[in-house]
């Protein structure tokens, strides 16, 4: 019998669910109207930093690393549609989104955060962005200012709700995704658990994996014995995957990308999480450019 093995974690992840809303059943041909928009609001999860777990027929699920980013996809999505980018009036999206912590059950992830986030896509209208009062507080403050409660709800179990109300406000919101401009670093901190290391000088490196003369030791079987490393390149900071699960990075801001034997430019600050989602593991690399 193969055994389950669940994984918690206590960092904040966002949670999005967008349903496609038509006055007809789902198409079924490949290139229907709804299959289409399906297709966009995954798009505009992705533009926004956020990785897609699901695509139906009539839904899209997406995980970003934050509120902000998750806002941003959500109101990427909804600009569309209304701007009949869906080739189709009759449809709309109702969007729901839940910060908190997430459990992983093999490729699934579990959870009061995944449940609320499904609730609030049920209970949104259409052309709304539906979440809690807990989690707009953690929005940037430029968008706190368009978030307004909404009257309360038996389908929402006793937790307060609140509307982004996005309308009008699509720049605001998109603009509190973005951070300035970095210059380029001139060296990098990794750090893992108790461990604090500082590269600077070209072609430095810093390896990652399970085998026990690495720099970072990570003993868990989703890892490869040499997993991945870090290496400054003609002035930038590199991760280099070469692993047989893939690397998931995050950078501050932006969300969190998969990277399978290949290389992705390090910026700002975030997590260095091999062999499985950051979101779902307490196993990272912290990283931060300087």
């Amino acid at each position: 019998m193969t055994k389950t093995i669940r994984r918690a974690s206590s960092r904040r992840t966002a949670v999005l669910f967008a349903r496609v809303s038509a006055n007809e059943k789902p198409q079924v041909e490949p290139m229907g109207p709804r299959l289409r928009c399906v297709e966009a609001l995954a798009q505009a999860a992705e533009l926004s930093g956020g990785r897609v777990l699901r695509r139906q027929g009539d839904a899209v699920m997406a995980l970003f690393a934050s509120a902000d980013a998750a806002a941003a996809a959500a109101t990427r999505m909804h600009a569309y549609v209304e701007a009949g980018g869906a080739q189709a009036s009759e449809l709309r999206v109702r969007i729901g989104l839940q910060s908190g912590p997430l459990t992983q059950d093999g490729h699934e992830v579990l959870g009061d955060t995944v449940d609320l986030a499904l609730e609030f896509s049920r209970l949104a209208e259409n052309g709304q962005i539906v979440t809690s009062a807990e989690t707009a507080a953690s929005l940037n403050p430029g968008v706190q200012a368009v978030v307004r409660p909404l009257p309360p709800t038996a389908g929402a179990g006793g937790v307060s709700l609140r509307e982004v109300a996005w309308r009008g406000a699509a720049s605001k919101i998109l603009g509190a995704q973005k951070d300035a401009t970095a210059l380029k670093p001139t060296a990098i901190r990794l750090a893992y658990r108790d461990k604090v290391l500082v590269r600077r000088r070209e072609w430095d490196v810093v390896t990652i994996g399970r085998d026990a003369d690495l720099d970072f030791v990570i003993s868990q079987q989703t890892v490869s014995r040499r997993h991945c490393d870090v290496v400054r390149r003609e002035g930038r900071f590199l991760l280099r995957d070469h692993s047989t699960n893939g690397t998931f990075v995050m950078v501050e801001g932006e969300g969190e990308l998969h990277v399978h034997v290949g290389e992705l430019v390090l910026a700002k600050s975030g997590w260095i999480a091999p062999g499985l989602s950051g979101d779902v593991t307490e196993d990272v690399v912290r990283y931060w450019c300087e």
